[in-house]
């Protein structure tokens, strides 16, 4: 186990995997146990992949004390230093793309690309499909609040055909729960925190905006906002895909970051 600290704050991370570094960062309420095997093993074929847990989650500190978006932004720099990278690849899942925008608004000279999947960018979700995915029913047992998010966030055939494997990955959440306060804490600061997107356009590194077709948590109008807002950007659909794709197309997933990391490695090293 390795831990970096930011502060008072300890933030467990894990290494894996031979190249060019590939830093990840997962969404609200959830450790990186989420991105699930195979999307992370896929991406060490050809890279260092380098794993967080976000603060308030899993195996990282939980404070019982609101943050802000530049603490998330400070706890990727300490894994940074912690690992001794000077510069590096970047890539975040649904609010974790927020937290990798506002890190390269900061750190942006340290970075090679940056790969931001189902980005949020203004249009919520539907209030029931919000429900669903995240603002669970105080009421029903847990575990049919889980369920009742699966059609949000994955193909609505896949969840049916994966159910073991669903209900598996749930047990295994629930050994090592968020606390409460987490998904708050993590909605306030980010929500709080401003447009981050013009920041970024005071870099040149490539930009890649990832999005299921048929995501019902993030809307597709978000990938289409914010490839708006970072013209250089490179948009990319996973046609038939929902939000949590790195789950139910792993392969689809791995294959188009790897095609534009790859092509931004290979710009980064002609420079």
């Amino acid at each position: 186990m390795a831990i970096a600290k930011n502060g008072g704050v300890s933030i467990w991370y894990e290494a894996f995997g031979e190249g060019p570094p590939l830093v990840l960062v997962y969404g609200i309420g959830a450790n990186s146990r989420r991105w699930w095997p195979q999307f992370p093993a896929l991406l060490a074929k050809r890279h260092r992949v380098i794993v967080l847990d976000n603060r308030g989650v899993g195996r990282s500190d939980k404070p019982s004390e609101p943050w802000e978006a530049a603490d998330m932004a400070a706890d990727i720099q300490a894994v940074v230093q912690a690992t001794g990278l000077d510069t590096f690849h970047l890539l975040g899942c649904s609010l974790g793309s927020l937290i990798v925008r506002y890190y390269a608004a900061q750190y942006g000279d340290r970075l090679r690309s940056l790969s931001l999947l189902c980005p949020p960018n203004g249009t919520p979700a539907t209030p029931e499909d919000m429900k669903l995915g995240i603002l669970w029913d105080p009421e029903l047992p847990r575990v049919e609040n889980e369920r009742r998010s699966w059609p949000v966030v994955h193909p609505e055939a896949w969840a049916s055909e994966h159910e073991a494997e669903l209900l598996a990955d749930f047990a295994l959440s629930e050994s090592e729960r968020t606390p409460g306060r987490t998904f708050f804490f993590q909605m306030k600061a980010t929500g709080g925190a401003g447009d981050p997107n013009p920041a970024l356009n005071r870099f040149d590194w490539p930009v890649l905006v990832l999005h299921g077709s048929i995501d019902r948590l993030v809307p597709p109008k978000n990938a289409e906002t914010l490839h708006a807002a970072v013209p250089r950007s490179e948009l990319r659909w996973l046609e038939g895909a929902s939000h949590s794709f790195w789950q139910h197309d792993p392969e689809g997933t791995a294959a188009a970051v790897l095609d534009f990391v790859g092509r931004a490695e290979q710009t980064w090293r002609d420079l």
